[in-house]
């Protein structure tokens, strides 16, 4: 009996620690989240991600779109991240070898154009780039209206704008101009404007009265009047394009299950609401309002966006950029 009282006791003690173990490798579950979205709606998507997910850990690394796909090719052979959420598509389709192929489970509410090659990724915002004014610093009226008026000699030193090689929305704006009056109306933006190593100084300067004109997506311009900033939004007449910002699952991530379950709700109705609500954004869902504040897109003058030819020009126009701006 007393044997078989020890074995009895073995036995559970064995049954407990093959318990445990379960729960600890259970709690040790995680995803590796590279963002380059706001650190404000991504510590909400966090906190909303844990709750549907409480066995799950998110591993946050901020950065900007430069910052996080240089350090996506760098991981290339060993992949530390799980996800990429934020940056610009046409980031995406310039280094799609990076990404994986996932039809997200919210795959239908997704207009086809907000959804990348063989699913590569899938759109978070829909942003229209424009031009934040402090009001008290100088009246709507005398700020640049177009953006060949960024490179006018009476806004040298006025202007601040983020660098293409540091952040995604800059390097769409960069592109823009390109596209409608090529390089020799930037090298003279190039000469004009200031430029700052994050996309988010650029509002941030404008709003505390640094400088008094920059160029962001808009709906940074809505989050800084929300917060009570003297500023107001000029959308260039000659034309914004219409550029969604996107998310997807890095190729070789060391936690393949949980990458799709946080894509899938990055994508998620409720996720898409909170970047209206949270970050002022337009959502890349066909389903979910724009934010009150902004315009109807359809007052907007637009033109289409070349994210191939940005995608494969990429290398090429940042050297330019690079050429020009040192010699500056």
């Amino acid at each position: 009996m007393m044997i078989g009282n020890r074995v009895s006791g073995a036995l559970a003690a064995i049954a407990a620690a093959c318990a445990l173990i379960g729960v600890t490798s259970a709690q040790a579950q995680s995803v590796v989240v590279y963002n380059a979205a706001s650190p404000k709606v991504m510590t909400a998507f966090v906190e909303e991600f844990q709750k549907q997910n409480p066995g799950i850990k998110v591993d946050l690394i901020n950065g900007g779109s430069g910052e996080l796909l240089t350090r996506l090719q760098a991981e290339k052979a060993n992949p530390r991240g799980d996800v990429l959420v934020g940056p610009d598509a046409d980031n995406f389709d310039a280094y799609l070898d990076l990404f994986e192929s996932y039809k997200s489970t919210e795959d239908a509410a997704f207009p086809r154009g907000a959804v990348g090659p063989d699913n590569k990724y899938y759109g978070f915002s829909t942003n229209f780039q424009a031009f934040i004014v402090n009001t008290k610093m100088m009246p709507l009226d005398k700020a640049p209206q177009s953006w060949t008026d960024l490179a006018k000699p009476e806004f040298k030193g006025k202007i601040v704008m983020a660098n293409p090689a540091q952040s995604g929305s800059a390097y769409s704006q960069m592109i823009q101009i390109l596209q409608l009056y090529g390089w020799d109306v930037m090298d003279k933006i190039i000469g004009t404007a200031t430029f700052v190593t994050s996309s988010r100084l650029a509002p941030q300067n404008v709003a505390k009265g640094e400088v008094p004109v920059g160029v962001t997506s808009e709906f940074n311009i809505l989050a800084s009047k929300t917060d009570g900033f003297p500023v107001e939004a000029v959308y260039p007449k000659d034309g914004t394009a219409l550029i969604n910002d996107a998310s997807g699952i890095i190729k070789g991530g060391p936690n393949p299950a949980n990458a799709k379950k946080f894509l899938d709700f990055v994508n998620s109705k409720r996720a898409h609401q909170m970047i209206v609500d949270i970050d002022k954004r337009r959502s890349a869902r066909s389903d979910v309002a724009p934010p009150a504040g902004l315009p109807d897109a359809k007052t907007l003058k637009t033109f289409a966006y070349d994210s191939k030819a940005a995608a494969t020009m990429r290398k090429v126009n940042l050297e330019r950029f690079d050429k020009t701006f040192s010699s500056k």
